[in-house]
This record gives structure tokens, sequence and C-alpha cells, in this order.
């Protein structure tokens, strides 16, 4: 009989911190350290093939951990993901807990993503590698839509938002430095800039709205205890009245 296997995905983690602050260190002093840069470079694009094929299970098509072999779903807990290739099943419930907590969304990164995966595939030399991997890092989710909602490091580098941005801000740089990866740096500095006022003025906005809505909700009581005063002085002016008659 043939053994069954019930192997979980396993997903590619976040290219550590330290990799990316050694390989700028080496960049400012001008020393070209090829195998870092394909370290760093290839954990990326691994990285990325992870969070496509993430969101293609989010959408409706599991892929064998074994061999990759796209299964399609109905997002059922119980339903049986299966390859018969490999003698593998998952429950879709199991495939699922395996990827959560994992960053593997990266909402509003696509076109980054893309490009850096079809660039980084044909990049020849060195020196083109790293300012594809500068350029990637220092992309904001829904940049293109203006909206500045994250740094897109934090699906590739790990750390959350506020650490990537301040690791980001603490990369070394120096005359050696390309002047493509200089014009990012001043670049992503703009951006976290129009990214804090972002968030500033929406903090503002809301404080706004929860002001107007207190207000309006103040005017509706005062508004109901006037008219529970008219009622009760009604009620007290027809009671004097009857008196009266009597």
């Amino acid at each position: 009989m043939t053994h069954v296997r019930h192997d979980r995905p396993t997903w590619a983690g976040r290219v550590p911190r330290h990799k990316i602050a050694e390989l700028y260190k080496k960049d400012a002093l001008g020393i070209c350290d090829e195998v870092l840069i394909d370290d760093v470079g290839i954990g990326l694009l691994v990285r990325i093939e992870n969070i496509f094929r993430a969101r293609a299970a989010n959408s409706g098509i599991a892929s064998c951990p074994l061999c990759q072999r796209e299964i399609p779903h109905d997002f059922d807990p119980a339903f049986l993901l299966c390859c018969e290739s490999c003698n593998w099943e998952l429950t879709w419930a199991e495939y699922h807990k395996s990827k959560q907590g994992k960053y593997l969304i990266a909402s509003g990164m696509d076109p980054f993503l893309k490009e850096y995966v079809e660039q980084y595939r044909v990049a020849r030399s060195p020196q083109e590698k790293m300012i594809l991997i500068d350029t990637l890092i220092h992309r904001y989710h829904w940049e293109l839509e203006g909206g500045l909602s994250g740094p897109g490091a934090r699906n590739l580098i790990g750390g959350k938002p506020n650490e990537v941005i301040d690791f980001l801000n603490q990369l070394s740089y120096g005359t050696s430095s390309s002047p493509e990866i200089l014009a990012t740096r001043q670049e992503w500095l703009d951006k976290v800039q129009k990214s804090r006022a972002q968030y500033a003025e929406a903090i503002k906005e809301r404080e706004r709205k929860e002001e107007k809505k207190r207000q309006k909700a103040e005017e509706k009581n005062r508004r109901r205890t006037l008219r529970e005063k008219a009622r009760q002085a009604g009620q007290a002016g027809r009671g004097n009245a009857g008196e009266s008659a009597r």
C-alpha cells in the first residue's frame, strides 16, 4: 500500500536584516560582494515567489508542496487537497494555517514584485542586481495609488513597520554608493515624510469625525431632554387645568 504524505507547506522566510545591513556597508565602501548580493537578491526572489503562491492559494488555487502542482479548492476547511503524483493530501484548513502569520500578502506591491522578478532573472552585473534590491526594499504599499500605507519591506525583510522604516533609514551610504542608490535614498526619505504626514492627517480626520459624532449625540440628547421637559410641562399644565375646572 502506497504511503500517503501529509506534509504541511513551508514558506520562505523574510531576508534577515543583518544581511541587508552588511550589504549596504560594503556597498558604501565600494566593496562588491557578489556572493552576498546573490544571497540577498535570490532570497528576495524566492520570498516573492512564495508570496505569489500564497496569494494563489487564497484565490482558490493551492499547490502541492512537493511538486508545486496546482490544486483548485472551494475554501471549505474540510476540503481535501490531493496530489496523486506525490501521494500527498492535506485539508484546506491545515494548508491555510501553515501560511498564517507569515506576512505573505503584500497588498499594493504587485507591480514592484513582478518588476523585480522579471528584471532580476535577466540581470547580469552585480551592480544591476544591487540597484534592483535597493529599489524594491524602498517601496511602499499602494505607492502607485498615492496611499503610502506602509513600507513594503515589512513583507520582505522582516520587522514591524516602524522598525523597518528605522532600519532602512539607518542603512550605510557613502561616496562609493551609486547615483541610482543615492537617488532612491532621497526618494525614500521623501516618501517617509509624506507617509507620516498622511498618517497624521488621517488621525486628525478621525478625530474630527469622532468630535462631530460626539456633538451630534449631544445635540440629540439635548433635544430629547427638551422634548421630555416639554412633555412633562404639558402634563403638569393639563393637571392644573383639571384642578381649576373642579
